[in-house]
């Protein structure tokens, strides 16, 4: 019997490893690679000894010795055969329809975004799509029609709501403190007292709160775009635009002096409290209605539209409206006025790329028209809407807000500030680049003081004055995500926004909006 003994190595070549044992009996051949359908055979390589055949059972392939280098249908070192596949794999073309051996399990299906099927959006759900101006930045790949619709009613409606809540309360106040006449209550007829004008401003800034919110949660786009197209409020920017209209304003106030009413000045308890009220939240009042009109409400419309100038021409219109409409006023002067003043501003908004400089016009315009008529003890005057008390002399401080318009949007072109949205949490483009050529020529500007009429909600109007009212006004969209470059902006926008002014003789204009964010060239800008 010969001893199972692996024979010496040769001379320089490596010690083998021992053989191990066989137990008596055939031995199985390796396993053989069965090729699938579509598959060509595999065929061995020239001079390769022939190979046993596969066992009976296919789902259980013997083992081989792991020394054997052709074990489980591998093939020796070396190229494939012309025309042959290696294992597992199918010639171009061929599909396959099972495991790669049997018993193996099928592997899932690709899930690759994109890889196979159609793309996906993988853009932040919240974000602008990029190169949207200010009017269609409510566009994001969540963005509905109905959303919009949605923010504009839950806005209108709780503005009035916190208008007819908070008037009640004041004018139970001052029955309190004896501020209100009662015979005038019964006649529907409302005296502007401190208490009044906290509850006016304070709706406002309430209503500015739920603005907010529906921006947030039922538009779905992030809080850092309710100022502007940059993700961030551009303080700087308010702080400059401020500082330009804040002289102008200044001046046409001082001008009412100049009205034999008005001359006559007085300094009391109430004085003192109107101060303090107008200079603590006139501004806020101011910024909580351009949040609502112009940020809110036009952008909810301009949504609507993949056509940034359809969307802005539509979205002004809208938001024009209901500021108007928001004053209650009942002279033709004064409507015509509070519609221009919405208009400029929108433009504004748009071809500055946010709401910046629209909150500080309106700011100067209504805290130094109300701290004149405080002074001069026509508050009343001020705030009083009713037919006869606007007319032509409205005109001037739109005229003055056409300028102011066209001087802003200038500076804004020669700053190179952000005009339209990254879309990828930045702002990209600038004034320079994508001012809308649609609003070269603004119409009407600046006029009496805006906020919306407290008594409007309850369905009392103020008292009205011996002499003319000084103009004051408070007030209490979207579709597919496109993305737009910033040459398309220049054939977009429109005309838009709700707007207000000063006037010696005129009601007292007063708007509501919020201080946004802006980007530009230098940091916190």
């Amino acid at each position: 019997m010969t001893d199972n003994v692996s024979p010496p190595p040769e001379p320089n070549e490596p010690p083998r490893e021992p053989t191990p044992p066989q137990a008596p009996g055939p031995q199985p051949g390796p396993y053989v690679y069965s090729p699938q359908t579509g598959e060509q055979p595999q065929v061995p390589p020239p001079g390769a000894p022939p190979q046993a055949t596969s066992p009976s059972s296919p789902s259980a392939p013997p083992l081989a010795p792991a020394s054997d280098p052709s074990a489980y249908g591998l093939p020796p070192s070396g190229a494939y055969p012309p025309g042959a596949y290696p294992p597992g794999s199918a010639p171009p073309g061929a599909h396959h329809h099972g495991p790669a051996h049997p018993g193996a399990a099928h592997s899932p299906a690709s899930t690759y975004p994109g890889a196979y099927g159609a793309p996906v959006d993988t853009r932040d759900p919240h974000t602008p799509a990029p190169g949207l101006p200010f009017g269609s930045s409510y566009r994001t790949p969540r963005a509905r029609w109905w959303k919009g619709a949605i923010s504009i009613v839950v806005v209108i409606a709780a503005m009035l709501v916190f208008s007819l809540v908070l008037s009640l309360i004041a004018v139970a106040v001052d029955m309190i403190l004896g501020m209100q006449d009662v015979q005038a209550l019964t006649e529907g007829t409302i005296a502007m007292t401190p208490a009044i004008l906290a509850a006016t401003n304070l709706s406002l800034v309430a209503g500015a709160g739920v603005a907010m919110l529906a921006h947030r949660w039922i538009n779905g786009v992030k809080i850092g775009y309710f100022h502007s197209v940059a993700p961030g409020m551009r303080w700087r920017w308010l702080l400059i635009s401020f500082a330009i209209v804040a002289p102008v304003y200044l001046l046409f106030a001082a001008s009412s002096f100049l009205d034999p009413a008005y001359q006559s000045l007085t300094f009391s308890g109430t004085t003192l409290a109107f101060l303090l009220i107008i200079i603590l939240t006139t501004p806020l009042q101011a910024a909580a209605e351009e949040y609502m009109f112009r940020g809110v409400v036009q952008r909810s419309v301009g949504g609507w539209f993949r056509s940034n100038r359809w969307g802005f021409i539509v979205g002004t219109a809208v938001s024009a409206t209901v500021f108007s409409a928001a004053h209650f006023a009942g002279d033709i002067w004064l409507i015509v006025y509070y519609l221009l003043f919405g208009v400029l501003l929108s433009i504004l908004t748009q071809r500055t790329g946010g709401l910046e400089s629209a909150i500080a016009i309106h700011t100067a315009n209504n805290l130094f028209l109300l701290i004149v008529a405080s002074l001069a003890g026509q508050m009343d005057a001020g705030f009083d809407r009713s037919a006869g008390t606007g007319g032509p002399v409205m005109l001037v401080p739109l005229a003055i807000l056409a300028v102011i318009v066209l001087g802003l949007s200038w500076f804004a072109k020669r700053r190179r500030l952000t005009l339209v949205t990254g879309g990828d949490g930045t702002a990209a483009g600038t004034a320079a680049e994508a001012a809308p050529a649609s609003v070269d020529r603004p119409g009407p500007g600046v006029g009496p003081v805006h906020g919306a009429a407290f008594a409007s909600g309850a369905g009392i109007a103020p008292a009205q004055p011996a002499t003319g009212p000084i103009p004051v006004t408070t007030g209490d969209p979207r579709a597919g995500s496109e993305s737009l470059t910033s040459e398309s902006l220049t054939q977009d926008p429109a005309a838009a926004g709700p707007g207000h002014a000063g006037a010696t003789t005129g009601p007292i204009p007063t708007d509501i909006g919020r201080i946004p964010p802006q980007t530009g060239r230098e940091p916190g800008e």
